[in-house]
Protein backbone atom coordinates (compact mmCIF):
# COMPACT_ATOMS: atom_id res chain seq x y z
CA UNK A 1 0.00 0.00 0.00
CA UNK A 2 1.56 3.10 -1.47
CA UNK A 3 1.87 6.26 1.28
CA UNK A 4 -0.09 9.20 0.65
CA UNK A 5 1.20 11.94 -1.57
CA UNK A 6 0.36 15.86 -1.55
CA UNK A 7 -1.60 16.50 -4.05
CA UNK A 8 -4.06 20.07 -4.14
CA UNK A 9 -6.92 18.46 -5.20
CA UNK A 10 -10.04 18.71 -3.56
CA UNK A 11 -10.33 15.42 -1.00
CA UNK A 12 -13.62 14.77 0.60
CA UNK A 13 -14.27 16.85 3.64
CA UNK A 14 -13.84 15.82 7.11
CA UNK A 15 -13.98 17.59 10.49
CA UNK A 16 -12.50 17.36 13.87
CA UNK A 17 -14.14 18.64 17.17
CA UNK A 18 -10.48 19.51 19.13
CA UNK A 19 -11.09 18.87 22.89
CA UNK A 20 -8.77 21.40 24.58
CA UNK A 21 -7.10 21.00 28.21
CA UNK A 22 -9.13 23.73 29.29
CA UNK A 23 -12.79 21.43 28.26
CA UNK A 24 -13.62 24.29 25.36
CA UNK A 25 -14.52 22.02 22.02
CA UNK A 26 -13.59 23.68 18.65
CA UNK A 27 -14.65 22.39 15.35
CA UNK A 28 -12.42 22.62 12.19
CA UNK A 29 -13.47 20.87 8.62
CA UNK A 30 -10.24 20.13 6.52
CA UNK A 31 -10.04 19.57 2.64
CA UNK A 32 -6.37 18.20 2.36
CA UNK A 33 -4.75 15.23 1.62
CA UNK A 34 -2.80 15.24 4.30
CA UNK A 35 -2.23 16.88 7.69
CA UNK A 36 0.37 16.68 10.51
CA UNK A 37 -1.02 17.25 14.08
CA UNK A 38 2.05 18.24 16.02
CA UNK A 39 3.58 20.91 18.45
CA UNK A 40 6.04 23.23 15.96
CA UNK A 41 4.76 25.76 13.80
CA UNK A 42 5.11 23.60 10.31
CA UNK A 43 2.07 21.59 11.66
CA UNK A 44 -1.29 21.88 9.71
CA UNK A 45 -2.95 21.56 13.35
CA UNK A 46 -0.84 22.95 15.86
CA UNK A 47 -1.06 21.54 19.84
CA UNK A 48 0.88 23.61 22.03
CA UNK A 49 1.85 20.80 25.25
CA UNK A 50 4.89 18.82 26.90
CA UNK A 51 3.19 15.78 25.90
CA UNK A 52 2.59 16.72 21.98
CA UNK A 53 5.74 15.71 19.62
CA UNK A 54 7.11 18.27 16.98
CA UNK A 55 5.12 16.17 14.52
CA UNK A 56 3.21 13.81 16.21
CA UNK A 57 1.06 12.02 13.99
CA UNK A 58 -0.89 12.65 10.57
CA UNK A 59 -4.11 11.98 9.28
CA UNK A 60 -4.35 11.25 5.72
CA UNK A 61 -6.81 10.47 2.61
CA UNK A 62 -6.50 6.87 0.92
CA UNK A 63 -9.10 6.47 -1.63
CA UNK A 64 -12.18 7.12 -0.08
CA UNK A 65 -11.01 6.69 3.57
CA UNK A 66 -9.30 8.24 6.20
CA UNK A 67 -6.38 7.31 8.34
CA UNK A 68 -4.18 8.01 11.05
CA UNK A 69 -0.85 7.50 11.44
CA UNK A 70 1.58 7.80 14.46
CA UNK A 71 5.00 9.64 13.80
CA UNK A 72 7.16 8.41 16.17
CA UNK A 73 5.76 10.44 18.91
CA UNK A 74 7.24 10.70 22.20
CA UNK A 75 4.39 9.94 24.41
CA UNK A 76 2.37 8.12 21.47
CA UNK A 77 -0.83 8.60 19.67
CA UNK A 78 -3.99 6.92 21.21
CA UNK A 79 -7.21 5.91 19.39
CA UNK A 80 -10.39 5.16 21.30
CA UNK A 81 -7.55 4.30 24.36
CA UNK A 82 -5.71 1.91 22.55
CA UNK A 83 -1.65 2.97 21.41
CA UNK A 84 -1.59 3.08 17.63
CA UNK A 85 1.26 0.66 16.72
CA UNK A 86 1.48 1.86 12.91
CA UNK A 87 -1.88 3.28 11.32
CA UNK A 88 -5.45 3.37 11.35
CA UNK A 89 -8.52 3.72 9.27
CA UNK A 90 -11.17 6.38 11.46
CA UNK A 91 -14.54 5.90 11.65
CA UNK A 92 -17.49 8.32 12.73
CA UNK A 93 -16.65 9.11 16.22
CA UNK A 94 -13.38 8.08 16.61
CA UNK A 95 -11.71 9.06 19.28
CA UNK A 96 -7.38 10.34 18.91
CA UNK A 97 -5.96 11.42 21.88
CA UNK A 98 -2.49 13.27 21.63
CA UNK A 99 -1.54 14.38 25.36
CA UNK A 100 -4.23 16.38 27.16
CA UNK A 101 -5.47 17.13 23.90
CA UNK A 102 -8.68 15.00 22.06
CA UNK A 103 -9.59 14.70 18.44
CA UNK A 104 -13.51 13.76 17.84
CA UNK A 105 -13.10 12.54 14.33
CA UNK A 106 -15.87 13.14 11.84
CA UNK A 107 -16.64 12.47 7.86
CA UNK A 108 -18.16 15.18 6.41
CA UNK A 109 -18.44 18.83 6.71
CA UNK A 110 -19.36 19.87 9.84
CA UNK A 111 -21.69 23.40 9.91
CA UNK A 112 -20.11 26.21 11.53
CA UNK A 113 -16.42 25.29 11.58
CA UNK A 114 -13.08 26.76 9.64
CA UNK A 115 -12.19 25.13 7.13
CA UNK A 116 -8.67 23.93 5.78
CA UNK A 117 -8.60 23.61 2.37
CA UNK A 118 -4.91 22.68 1.28
CA UNK A 119 -1.52 22.02 2.53
CA UNK A 120 0.61 25.10 3.75
CA UNK A 121 3.54 26.50 1.94
CA UNK A 122 6.69 25.09 4.62
CA UNK A 123 7.71 28.94 5.24
CA UNK A 124 3.75 29.51 5.97
CA UNK A 125 2.68 29.64 9.74
CA UNK A 126 -0.79 28.47 10.70
CA UNK A 127 -2.89 30.47 11.29
CA UNK A 128 -4.53 31.50 14.87
CA UNK A 129 -7.24 28.89 13.88
CA UNK A 130 -5.17 25.82 13.86
CA UNK A 131 -3.43 26.86 16.95
CA UNK A 132 -4.70 25.45 20.23
CA UNK A 133 -2.74 26.13 23.20
CA UNK A 134 -2.68 27.88 26.89
CA UNK A 135 -1.17 31.13 25.85
CA UNK A 136 1.96 32.34 27.82
CA UNK A 137 1.69 34.73 30.28
CA UNK A 138 5.38 36.10 31.34
CA UNK A 139 5.45 38.27 34.42
CA UNK A 140 8.13 40.28 35.17
CA UNK A 141 8.55 42.14 38.65
CA UNK A 142 11.22 44.49 39.03
CA UNK A 143 12.48 44.30 42.50
CA UNK A 144 12.13 48.40 42.94
CA UNK A 145 8.52 46.57 43.05
CA UNK A 146 9.02 43.83 45.36
CA UNK A 147 10.70 46.33 48.16
CA UNK A 148 6.86 47.69 48.60
CA UNK A 149 5.73 43.92 48.58
CA UNK A 150 4.82 43.95 52.03
CA UNK A 151 3.20 47.86 51.91
CA UNK A 152 -0.31 48.24 51.99
CA UNK A 153 0.31 51.24 49.21
CA UNK A 154 1.19 48.73 46.53
CA UNK A 155 -0.48 49.33 43.75
CA UNK A 156 -0.84 45.65 43.19
CA UNK A 157 -2.98 45.29 46.07
CA UNK A 158 -4.79 48.10 46.28
CA UNK A 159 -6.79 46.80 43.87
CA UNK A 160 -8.21 44.31 46.30
CA UNK A 161 -11.09 44.80 48.89
CA UNK A 162 -9.89 45.92 52.41
CA UNK A 163 -10.37 42.77 53.83
CA UNK A 164 -8.46 40.66 51.63
CA UNK A 165 -5.49 43.30 51.43
CA UNK A 166 -5.31 42.78 55.19
CA UNK A 167 -5.83 38.82 54.60
CA UNK A 168 -3.05 39.23 52.11
CA UNK A 169 -0.95 40.64 54.28
CA UNK A 170 -0.99 39.20 57.46
CA UNK A 171 -0.73 35.95 55.32
CA UNK A 172 2.46 36.61 54.07
CA UNK A 173 3.94 38.93 57.18
CA UNK A 174 3.22 35.17 58.78
CA UNK A 175 5.05 33.14 56.16
CA UNK A 176 8.24 35.67 55.76
CA UNK A 177 8.39 35.78 59.79
CA UNK A 178 8.21 32.55 60.15
CA UNK A 179 11.25 31.76 57.12
CA UNK A 180 12.97 34.27 59.03
CA UNK A 181 12.58 33.26 62.60
CA UNK A 182 14.12 29.72 61.51
CA UNK A 183 16.80 31.07 59.16
CA UNK A 184 18.16 33.43 62.05
CA UNK A 185 19.06 29.93 63.87
CA UNK A 186 21.07 28.49 60.87
CA UNK A 187 24.60 28.44 61.56
CA UNK A 188 25.59 26.72 58.50
CA UNK A 189 24.66 27.54 54.72
CA UNK A 190 23.28 23.97 53.75
CA UNK A 191 20.99 24.16 56.82
CA UNK A 192 19.79 27.97 55.41
CA UNK A 193 19.46 26.29 51.91
CA UNK A 194 17.53 23.26 53.04
CA UNK A 195 14.89 25.55 55.15
CA UNK A 196 14.45 27.47 52.02
CA UNK A 197 13.79 24.09 49.79
CA UNK A 198 11.34 22.77 52.62
CA UNK A 199 9.70 26.36 53.04
CA UNK A 200 9.42 26.67 48.71
CA UNK A 201 7.94 23.04 48.46
CA UNK A 202 5.20 23.57 51.48
CA UNK A 203 4.24 26.83 49.94
CA UNK A 204 4.23 26.54 46.19
CA UNK A 205 4.59 22.21 45.86
CA UNK A 206 7.00 22.65 42.70
CA UNK A 207 7.94 19.93 40.72
CA UNK A 208 11.18 20.56 40.76
CA UNK A 209 13.03 23.46 42.52
CA UNK A 210 16.74 24.41 42.49
CA UNK A 211 18.80 27.54 44.36
CA UNK A 212 21.66 28.83 42.34
CA UNK A 213 24.32 30.54 44.10
CA UNK A 214 27.39 33.38 42.94
CA UNK A 215 30.31 31.47 43.54
CA UNK A 216 33.12 33.05 41.60
CA UNK A 217 31.66 31.72 38.32
CA UNK A 218 30.53 33.51 35.41
CA UNK A 219 26.98 31.47 35.61
CA UNK A 220 25.12 30.78 39.39
CA UNK A 221 26.14 27.24 40.05
CA UNK A 222 23.25 24.99 41.19
CA UNK A 223 23.99 24.49 45.45
CA UNK A 224 20.93 22.42 46.21
CA UNK A 225 18.20 20.57 43.88
CA UNK A 226 15.16 18.74 45.04
CA UNK A 227 12.31 16.86 42.96
CA UNK A 228 8.70 16.57 43.96
CA UNK A 229 8.09 12.54 44.66
CA UNK A 230 7.38 10.91 41.23
CA UNK A 231 8.24 14.20 39.52
CA UNK A 232 10.41 12.90 36.90
CA UNK A 233 14.79 13.60 37.21
CA UNK A 234 16.68 16.62 37.51
CA UNK A 235 15.98 18.68 34.70
CA UNK A 236 17.68 21.71 32.91
CA UNK A 237 17.77 25.43 33.91
CA UNK A 238 17.06 28.03 31.89
CA UNK A 239 20.30 30.36 31.62
CA UNK A 240 18.53 32.97 29.19
CA UNK A 241 16.02 33.08 31.93
CA UNK A 242 18.72 33.13 35.31
CA UNK A 243 20.97 35.84 33.02
CA UNK A 244 17.91 38.17 32.77
CA UNK A 245 17.18 38.22 36.13
CA UNK A 246 21.42 38.93 37.06
CA UNK A 247 21.19 41.37 34.39
CA UNK A 248 17.63 43.10 35.05
CA UNK A 249 17.26 42.71 38.96
CA UNK A 250 13.73 41.52 38.03
CA UNK A 251 11.76 38.15 39.20
CA UNK A 252 10.28 36.07 36.06
CA UNK A 253 7.46 33.88 35.81
CA UNK A 254 5.97 31.90 32.85
CA UNK A 255 3.01 29.65 32.95
CA UNK A 256 3.73 28.40 29.97
CA UNK A 257 7.75 27.63 29.46
CA UNK A 258 6.90 25.24 26.53
CA UNK A 259 5.34 27.94 24.15
CA UNK A 260 7.75 30.15 25.90
CA UNK A 261 10.60 31.25 23.46
CA UNK A 262 13.41 31.38 26.05
CA UNK A 263 13.15 27.40 26.53
CA UNK A 264 13.07 27.07 22.26
CA UNK A 265 14.85 23.69 21.82
CA UNK A 266 15.13 22.89 24.88
CA UNK A 267 14.74 18.97 24.79
CA UNK A 268 14.22 18.64 28.60
CA UNK A 269 10.72 20.93 28.29
CA UNK A 270 9.67 19.00 25.96
CA UNK A 271 10.20 15.75 27.65
CA UNK A 272 9.74 16.43 30.86
CA UNK A 273 6.38 18.36 30.10
CA UNK A 274 7.38 21.84 31.92
CA UNK A 275 4.32 24.06 32.23
CA UNK A 276 5.08 26.63 34.68
CA UNK A 277 8.75 28.34 35.58
CA UNK A 278 8.96 30.86 38.14
CA UNK A 279 12.63 32.27 39.47
CA UNK A 280 13.23 35.04 41.71
CA UNK A 281 16.96 36.74 42.55
CA UNK A 282 18.44 35.53 45.91
CA UNK A 283 18.97 39.69 45.95
CA UNK A 284 19.69 42.29 49.06
CA UNK A 285 20.45 46.01 48.24
CA UNK A 286 23.75 46.11 46.17
CA UNK A 287 23.93 42.34 44.79
CA UNK A 288 22.49 39.42 43.36
CA UNK A 289 24.24 36.29 45.24
CA UNK A 290 21.94 33.71 43.21
CA UNK A 291 18.56 32.75 42.06
CA UNK A 292 15.66 30.35 43.16
CA UNK A 293 14.66 28.81 40.58
CA UNK A 294 10.94 26.71 40.58
CA UNK A 295 8.86 24.15 37.68
CA UNK A 296 5.70 22.73 37.74
CA UNK A 297 4.45 19.72 35.49
CA UNK A 298 0.76 20.58 36.62
CA UNK A 299 -1.80 20.72 33.84
CA UNK A 300 -3.60 22.81 35.79
CA UNK A 301 -2.53 25.10 38.89
CA UNK A 302 0.23 26.94 37.44
CA UNK A 303 2.18 30.00 39.35
CA UNK A 304 0.45 33.18 39.73
CA UNK A 305 2.08 36.78 40.15
CA UNK A 306 1.33 36.82 43.83
CA UNK A 307 3.83 33.48 43.86
CA UNK A 308 6.22 35.60 42.10
CA UNK A 309 6.28 38.17 44.77
CA UNK A 310 6.33 35.90 47.44
CA UNK A 311 8.96 34.22 45.93
CA UNK A 312 11.00 37.64 45.90
CA UNK A 313 10.31 38.34 49.22
CA UNK A 314 11.55 34.74 50.33
CA UNK A 315 14.56 35.74 47.92
CA UNK A 316 15.56 38.76 49.83
CA UNK A 317 15.34 36.93 53.53
CA UNK A 318 17.67 33.99 52.08
CA UNK A 319 20.08 36.76 50.77
CA UNK A 320 20.28 38.12 54.19
CA UNK A 321 20.96 34.56 55.83
CA UNK A 322 23.52 33.63 53.26
CA UNK A 323 25.18 37.83 53.82
CA UNK A 324 25.18 36.77 57.77
CA UNK A 325 26.63 33.00 57.22
CA UNK A 326 29.44 34.47 54.97
CA UNK A 327 30.41 37.33 57.20
CA UNK A 328 30.25 34.49 59.62
CA UNK A 329 32.87 32.62 57.90
CA UNK A 330 34.83 35.45 57.00
CA UNK A 331 35.10 36.82 60.51
CA UNK A 332 35.80 32.69 61.54
CA UNK A 333 38.89 32.26 58.98
CA UNK A 334 40.10 35.35 59.84
CA UNK A 335 39.92 34.30 63.36
CA UNK A 336 41.60 31.17 62.39
CA UNK A 337 44.48 33.00 60.37
CA UNK A 338 45.15 35.57 63.04
CA UNK A 339 45.50 32.94 65.28
CA UNK A 340 47.98 31.05 63.16
CA UNK A 341 50.12 34.67 62.59
CA UNK A 342 49.63 35.19 66.23
CA UNK A 343 51.22 31.95 66.74
CA UNK A 344 54.17 32.80 63.93
CA UNK A 345 54.74 35.82 65.44
CA UNK A 346 54.35 34.89 69.15
CA UNK A 347 57.77 33.09 68.27
CA UNK A 348 59.85 36.42 68.09
CA UNK A 349 58.09 39.03 69.60
CA UNK A 350 56.28 39.71 73.11
CA UNK A 351 52.76 39.71 73.25
CA UNK A 352 52.73 43.27 73.24
CA UNK A 353 54.65 43.74 70.64
CA UNK A 354 52.38 41.29 68.06
CA UNK A 355 48.87 42.88 69.06
CA UNK A 356 50.28 45.58 67.86
CA UNK A 357 51.75 44.12 64.29
CA UNK A 358 48.25 42.73 64.15
CA UNK A 359 46.75 46.48 64.59
CA UNK A 360 49.23 47.55 61.62
CA UNK A 361 51.27 49.57 64.18
CA UNK A 362 54.29 48.21 63.47
CA UNK A 363 55.94 47.26 60.48
CA UNK A 364 57.82 44.06 59.35
CA UNK A 365 58.84 44.89 55.86
CA UNK A 366 62.85 44.61 55.72
CA UNK A 367 64.19 48.28 56.87
CA UNK A 368 67.52 49.95 58.33
CA UNK A 369 67.56 50.79 61.92
CA UNK A 370 69.22 51.52 64.39
CA UNK A 371 68.51 48.56 66.94
CA UNK A 372 70.25 47.01 70.41
CA UNK A 373 71.66 43.43 69.63
CA UNK A 374 71.52 41.13 72.23
CA UNK A 375 73.51 38.27 72.26
CA UNK A 376 74.11 35.08 74.88
CA UNK A 377 75.69 31.54 74.63
CA UNK A 378 76.30 28.17 77.30
CA UNK A 379 80.15 28.31 78.09
CA UNK A 380 81.45 24.86 76.60
CA UNK A 381 78.42 23.35 75.93
CA UNK A 382 79.80 20.78 73.93
CA UNK A 383 81.81 19.07 76.48
CA UNK A 384 78.47 18.93 78.36
CA UNK A 385 76.69 17.23 75.77
CA UNK A 386 79.60 14.37 75.28
CA UNK A 387 78.50 12.10 77.91
CA UNK A 388 75.23 13.19 78.53
CA UNK A 389 71.77 11.69 77.20
CA UNK A 390 69.56 13.07 74.52
CA UNK A 391 66.85 14.13 77.21
CA UNK A 392 69.38 15.78 79.77
CA UNK A 393 70.32 18.26 76.86
CA UNK A 394 67.05 18.42 76.76
CA UNK A 395 66.56 19.65 80.10
CA UNK A 396 69.67 21.76 80.20
CA UNK A 397 68.43 23.54 77.27
CA UNK A 398 64.24 24.07 78.05
CA UNK A 399 65.90 25.76 81.44
CA UNK A 400 68.08 28.21 78.91
CA UNK A 401 65.47 28.84 76.36
CA UNK A 402 62.45 29.33 78.98
CA UNK A 403 64.64 32.19 80.63
CA UNK A 404 65.75 33.65 77.58
CA UNK A 405 62.53 33.81 76.37
CA UNK A 406 60.73 34.87 79.02
CA UNK A 407 62.54 37.61 80.06
CA UNK A 408 63.34 39.20 76.53
CA UNK A 409 59.47 39.19 75.75
CA UNK A 410 58.82 40.85 79.27
CA UNK A 411 61.25 43.75 78.44
CA UNK A 412 59.55 43.78 74.84
CA UNK A 413 62.59 42.89 72.81
CA UNK A 414 62.12 40.18 69.89
CA UNK A 415 63.70 36.96 70.00
CA UNK A 416 65.54 36.57 66.88
CA UNK A 417 65.90 32.72 66.99
CA UNK A 418 67.93 30.19 69.27
CA UNK A 419 71.45 29.00 67.48
CA UNK A 420 71.68 25.09 69.35
CA UNK A 421 73.65 26.70 72.59
CA UNK A 422 72.38 30.25 71.53
CA UNK A 423 70.21 32.96 71.83
CA UNK A 424 69.60 36.43 69.86
CA UNK A 425 67.24 38.94 70.43
CA UNK A 426 66.86 42.37 69.09
CA UNK A 427 65.39 45.97 70.81
CA UNK A 428 64.24 48.82 68.77
CA UNK A 429 62.85 47.00 66.21
CA UNK A 430 59.89 46.78 65.02
CA UNK A 431 58.68 48.71 67.07
CA UNK A 432 61.32 52.11 68.30
CA UNK A 433 62.02 52.10 71.61
CA UNK A 434 63.88 55.03 72.74
CA UNK A 435 65.14 52.78 76.25
CA UNK A 436 66.52 50.02 73.70
CA UNK A 437 70.04 49.60 75.67
CA UNK A 438 68.79 49.61 78.80
CA UNK A 439 66.36 46.99 78.02
CA UNK A 440 68.32 44.90 76.55
CA UNK A 441 70.64 45.13 79.46
CA UNK A 442 67.88 44.51 81.91
CA UNK A 443 67.56 41.14 80.03
CA UNK A 444 71.11 40.15 80.40
CA UNK A 445 70.84 40.67 84.22
CA UNK A 446 67.40 39.45 84.57
CA UNK A 447 68.63 36.71 82.89
CA UNK A 448 71.53 36.00 84.65
CA UNK A 449 69.56 36.10 87.94
CA UNK A 450 66.53 33.30 86.75
CA UNK A 451 69.09 30.93 85.71
CA UNK A 452 71.30 31.02 88.77
CA UNK A 453 68.04 30.41 90.91
CA UNK A 454 66.88 27.51 88.84
CA UNK A 455 70.26 25.23 87.89
CA UNK A 456 70.18 25.22 91.46
CA UNK A 457 67.49 22.02 91.18
CA UNK A 458 70.20 20.42 88.81
CA UNK A 459 73.39 18.50 89.48
CA UNK A 460 76.47 20.15 90.31
CA UNK A 461 77.78 19.13 87.04
CA UNK A 462 75.25 20.22 84.88
CA UNK A 463 74.83 23.34 86.18
CA UNK A 464 76.01 25.27 82.82
CA UNK A 465 76.84 29.12 82.89
CA UNK A 466 76.78 31.88 79.75
CA UNK A 467 78.49 35.07 78.24
CA UNK A 468 76.55 38.13 77.31
CA UNK A 469 77.28 40.69 74.94
CA UNK A 470 75.85 43.20 73.73
CA UNK A 471 76.05 46.11 70.92
CA UNK A 472 74.00 49.32 69.33
CA UNK A 473 74.59 50.07 65.83
CA UNK A 474 72.62 50.43 62.55
CA UNK A 475 71.20 46.86 60.87
CA UNK A 476 68.74 45.95 58.88
CA UNK A 477 65.45 44.47 60.05
CA UNK A 478 62.82 42.86 58.95
CA UNK A 479 61.35 39.64 56.86
CA UNK A 480 63.57 37.44 55.01
CA UNK A 481 63.09 34.26 53.38
CA UNK A 482 61.20 32.97 50.44
CA UNK A 483 57.06 32.52 49.62
CA UNK A 484 57.65 29.18 51.38
CA UNK A 485 59.20 30.21 54.23
CA UNK A 486 59.90 33.73 55.62
CA UNK A 487 61.67 34.55 59.19
CA UNK A 488 61.68 37.71 61.01
CA UNK A 489 65.67 38.47 61.77
CA UNK A 490 68.51 41.26 61.74
CA UNK A 491 71.31 41.50 59.60
CA UNK A 492 74.50 44.00 59.88
CA UNK A 493 77.59 44.59 61.37
CA UNK A 494 76.24 45.59 65.06
CA UNK A 495 75.27 41.89 65.17
CA UNK A 496 78.27 40.23 64.17
CA UNK A 497 80.11 42.76 66.68
CA UNK A 498 77.15 41.60 69.75
CA UNK A 499 77.97 37.90 69.30
CA UNK A 500 82.11 38.34 69.17
CA UNK A 501 81.51 40.37 72.98
CA UNK A 502 79.78 37.64 73.86
CA UNK A 503 82.49 34.89 72.54
CA UNK A 504 85.18 37.75 74.81
CA UNK A 505 83.03 37.28 77.96
CA UNK A 506 84.09 35.36 81.35
CA UNK A 507 81.06 33.36 82.27
CA UNK A 508 78.08 34.79 83.49
CA UNK A 509 79.87 38.30 82.67
CA UNK A 510 77.91 40.73 80.64
CA UNK A 511 80.21 43.18 78.06
CA UNK A 512 78.48 45.59 76.42
CA UNK A 513 79.90 47.98 73.75
CA UNK A 514 80.81 51.61 73.53
CA UNK A 515 77.31 52.81 71.97
CA UNK A 516 75.27 50.78 74.11
CA UNK A 517 77.78 51.95 77.35
CA UNK A 518 76.91 55.64 76.10
CA UNK A 519 73.33 55.28 76.52
CA UNK A 520 73.06 53.45 79.85
CA UNK A 521 75.57 55.06 81.53
CA UNK A 522 73.82 58.43 83.10
CA UNK A 523 70.46 56.38 83.57
CA UNK A 524 72.01 55.62 87.15
CA UNK A 525 70.56 51.84 86.69
CA UNK A 526 73.26 49.78 86.29
CA UNK A 527 76.81 48.95 88.20
CA UNK A 528 78.76 49.70 85.11
CA UNK A 529 82.75 49.21 84.88
CA UNK A 530 85.29 49.49 81.79
CA UNK A 531 87.31 46.32 81.00
CA UNK A 532 89.77 48.21 78.34
CA UNK A 533 90.06 47.61 74.85
CA UNK A 534 89.92 44.18 73.01
CA UNK A 535 90.67 42.52 69.80
CA UNK A 536 87.66 41.18 68.24
CA UNK A 537 87.57 38.35 65.83
CA UNK A 538 86.89 40.20 62.19
CA UNK A 539 87.51 43.52 63.39
CA UNK A 540 91.09 45.49 62.57
CA UNK A 541 90.92 47.91 65.27
CA UNK A 542 90.50 46.85 69.66
CA UNK A 543 87.06 47.92 70.47
CA UNK A 544 86.39 49.72 74.07
CA UNK A 545 84.12 47.32 76.17
CA UNK A 546 82.36 47.73 79.54
CA UNK A 547 80.74 45.01 82.17
CA UNK A 548 77.28 45.26 83.82
CA UNK A 549 78.02 44.11 87.04
CA UNK A 550 74.56 44.21 88.43
CA UNK A 551 71.72 46.82 89.03
CA UNK A 552 72.43 49.66 91.43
Amino acid sequence: MKEPTEQENTAPLFHLTVIRPDGKEIVQNFAAETVVVGRTEKCDLRLVDGMVSRNHCMIFREGKRHLVKDLESQNGTWVNGRRLRNRKTLKEGDSIQLGPFRLVFGAGEAREATVFKGKRNKHQVATDSYVHKTETEEVVKPLGIIRNYLSETTQDIEQFPESKRRERLNRNLLTLYRITEELVRKKDLDEILDHIMDQIFEIFSPSQATVLLSEGEEFPVPRKQRQAEGKGNERTISRTIVNRILSDRVGVLTDNALEDPRFEMGQSIIIDGIRSVMAAPIWEDRAILGVIYVDRLDLVNGYSPEDLDLLTAIGHQAALAIQRWNLTERLREEAVQNAVIRENLRRFHSPQVVDLILKGAADLEARETDATVFFCDIVSFTPLCESRSPETIQLVLRIFCEAVSEIVFEEQGTLDKFIGDAALAIYGAPLPQEDAAVRAVRSALKIRRRLAKALESLDPELRFRVRYGINTGNAVVGNFGSDQRMDYTILGHAVNIASRISKTAEPDQILVGLRTYDQIRDKSLFRLRSVGSRHLKGLKAEMKLFEVEDFV
